[in-house]
């Protein structure tokens, strides 16, 4: 097994769709068929999972968890508020 290497998402999407070109093609060796799928299979696997992972955040965003805590400051009841 190889070490994984590092790619940004819109990186593996842009090369899984070169490979899916490529593998159209009718030119290909065996070989390189064989390399094209191991690469492709792999980060459609990196892809799969990034995916869940975004989508695991964003349902607990909209659940309501996780997220940066605020504190809205009141006026104060000054001089104004007493007048009244």
């Amino acid at each position: 097994m190889t070490k994984p290497r590092k790619v940004s998402f819109e990186e593996g999407l842009e090369r899984l769709e070169e490979i899916a070109e490529r593998l159209g093609e009718a030119e290909l060796s065996v070989e390189e068929t064989i390399r094209l799928l191991r690469e492709g299979k792999g980060l459609e696997q990196a892809l799969r999972a990034y995916l869940e992972t975004a989508e695991r955040d964003l349902q607990e965003i909209e659940a309501g968890r996780g997220l940066d805590a605020f504190v809205v400051d009141r006026p104060s009841d000054g001089p104004a508020a007493a007048d009244g």
